[in-house]
């Protein structure tokens, strides 16, 4: 679900051409805020825990969706943004990437099914 979310919000942002830098902050912000009031305390938000113990509580399915979604919306971007991707201005962009993904977006897709979850029950 988060993976097709994420090719829609591609799609549409390039057939209605908005700025890519803006969608990108707004799609990682908007995440963050959803998952600030889907979670319990403040460690849980910015994942302030041992990789390991975030692997055990997600799982490996959710950790590949919410992998490839952040990737491919970063992908849209940078293609997007840059004519002539070099490596300079790539690794930036891949250590932000790291960055957001293991601080902030590991469980997203764990959370966001769990809220689904819920609302069904």
């Amino acid at each position: 679900m988060l993976i097709l979310l994420t090719i829609v919000i591609c799609v549409t942002s390039y057939l209605m051409n908005i700025n890519t830098f803006l969608l990108y902050i707004s799609y990682v912000v908007g995440f963050a805020i959803l998952k600030g009031i889907l979670s319990d305390e403040l460690k849980d938000v910015f994942n302030i825990k041992k990789a390991k113990d975030i692997y055990n509580e997600v799982g490996f399915l959710n950790s590949i969706i919410s992998f490839s979604s952040l990737l491919s919306i970063t992908v849209y971007y940078i293609f997007s943004e840059y004519e002539h991707v070099s490596f300079v201005d790539t690794v930036p962009i891949i250590l932000c990437y790291i960055l957001i993904y293991r601080f902030l977006f590991w469980d997203i897709a764990y959370k966001v099914n769990n809220l689904f979850l819920k609302n069904s029950h």
